[in-house]
């Protein structure tokens, strides 16, 4: 690598250092920081980047009058014309002469300047440094796009790797303590010990105590947040209730806690109490969440437990995440069960038990919809529902003066939604239903498309009526995304029709 391209790397690591300061201070601290600071870092990073061009890379031909020189005449020059800038890459044929050797014609392409093109034109003759001259044997003839080149990407990718390891290397030190900063801060709150106990429990409690040492024993009753995080870092928002106003309490590893206000307004019906949660055992729900992730073989590690109303008025819900995967639980440590939705056996169970909740017997008839969708890779997810992303159970009723869904989620808590609407669609009741239909169908479908064993769970059933297709009332599966796999089926199970509408 020459010297040239070594400072243009070293340009590209400090661009990505800097771009990464500017997000990491701008994402983790208060709307000041970002623009005093983050803004101006972000800027300079893109300022400081190498942006290759078609002749950033190639050597310039300067005629030498020191050191080590070798006679070059040149034969032909060819100049590119695709841009108007005074320097422009430029092919060079010549013929070398080096001391005590045979002479060569070679034919690189170099950085010049009209001028230079100029004055070669009129004296071909010159001399080249030695450690410029192009090899007799070049491994290819060289080409105007071969510029850049490689070295595109390169410093792009260099500055990437450098912010993204800058970015989420350093864990939670981009929090900048307001009470240190030059700006305008928001006071730092009373935190008593230097450190802090791991277990969750004292760590709820530690929050609880800073929020109330800083903004008094009336801020444990407008409480819209606690999170806590598995490396263990703590954020607590509180309302103001005179004004809308939050303010995010954030307490260290260290036990160090420090406040920063949110641009975000909200509501009471969003807050709930200290004493909604002060009872509760985190970490035994904690405990149950992490066997119920290993027991389906799952990445079982806590990133963060976050306790907050789920919705205005809403139950308050504490919600596990783990990986990419979120395990739900009430205060007085119900806990969401992980199932698999293609086990039918299990998804009828569920879908009973939701009615049950909902206060509809299974014989009622006022079911207009009951989907089942599993949660392997391969499930198609074009058609759109409540259950679409994460896979569940799913079941759309409407009474005469009540219409809604019940929606079972693995992972979360049975939810009851009420809705205005009436869809006009014929019902039917979970009596009407029969898991031997939904596995007969499900055994078709896979017969049809040849699937493979493991593609059963990869399946999306639904029971509804569709005025625009012909059959109306009736079964329609996918599986897999395979086409011919898809179908609408009868009640009892047979085959009406492939397609699935």
């Amino acid at each position: 690598m020459t010297v040239r391209r070594t400072v243009r790397v070293g340009r590209a690591g400090a661009a990505g250092v800097l771009i990464a300061l500017g997000i990491g201070l701008g994402a983790y601290n208060s709307w000041w920081i970002a623009l005093l600071l983050s803004l101006p870092l972000i800027v300079g990073g893109v300022a400081l980047l190498p942006w290759p061009s078609r002749v950033s890379e190639l050597v310039p031909f300067v005629e030498q009058t020191l050191g080590e020189l070798v006679p070059v005449r040149v034969d032909a020059l060819s100049r590119s014309s695709l841009a108007e800038n005074d320097l422009q890459p430029t092919l060079v044929t010549a013929t070398i002469s080096p001391p005590h050797d045979t002479a060569y014609q070679g034919r690189w392409i170099a950085s010049m300047s009209s001028g230079e093109f100029r004055s070669l034109t009129e004296r071909p003759d010159t001399e080249l440094p030695l450690r410029r001259l192009p090899p007799r044997e070049p491994a290819r003839a060289p080409e105007f796009h071969d510029q850049p080149g490689k070295w595109a990407v390169i410093y792009p990718a260099v500055t990437m790797l450098v912010a993204l390891t800058v970015l989420f290397g350093v864990g939670d030190a981009w929090h900048i303590s307001p009470s240190s900063a030059s700006a305008p801060a928001a006071p730092r709150a009373d935190t008593g010990p230097k450190s802090k106990s791991m277990d969750l429990n004292a760590r709820r409690d530690g929050m609880i105590r800073a929020i109330t040492a800083q903004f008094g024993p009336a801020a444990a009753n407008n409480l819209l947040g606690v999170r806590l995080t598995g490396s263990g870092s703590d954020y607590g928002t509180v309302l103001d209730p005179t004004n809308g106003d939050t303010t995010t309490v954030y307490i260290n590893n260290g036990g160090d806690a420090f406040t920063t206000p949110s641009p975000r307004v909200q509501r009471k019906d969003s807050t709930f109490l200290a004493t909604d949660i002060a009872s509760t055992d985190l970490n035994a729900i904690v405990d149950k969440m992490v066997r119920q992730l290993e027991s389906q073989g799952r990445l079982s590690k806590l990133d963060t437990l976050e306790i907050k109303r789920s919705g205005p008025g809403a139950p308050v819900i504490l919600t596990g995440t783990f990986g990419s995967k979120t395990v739900d639980a009430l205060p007085d440590g119900t806990v969401g069960e992980i199932f698999d939705p293609a086990d039918f056996a299990v998804s009828f169970q569920k879908a009973r038990d939701g009615l049950a909740l909902a206060g509809i017997a299974p014989s009622d008839r006022v079911l207009t919809n009951f989907e089942i969708r599993g949660t392997h890779r391969a499930t198609p997810t074009a058609r759109p529902s409540e259950v679409q992303t994460n896979g569940g159970v799913m079941l759309d009723f409407q009474t005469g003066d009540r219409a809604g869904q019940i929606i079972v989620v693995p992972g979360e808590l049975p939810e009851i939604t009420d809705k205005s609407y009436n869809s006009g669609r014929q019902t039917f009741s979970f009596d009407d239903i029969s898991q031997e239909a939904f596995e007969t169908v499900r055994a078709q479908a896979m017969q049809r498309g040849a699937l493979e064993p493991y593609e059963r769970e990869a399946v999306d059933i639904w029971l509804t009526d569709r005025e625009i297709d012909e059959h109306r009332l009736a079964i329609r599966i996918e599986l897999a995304g395979v086409k011919e796999a898809t179908g609408t089926y009868s009640l009892t199970g047979e085959f009406l029709a492939p397609g699935a509408i």
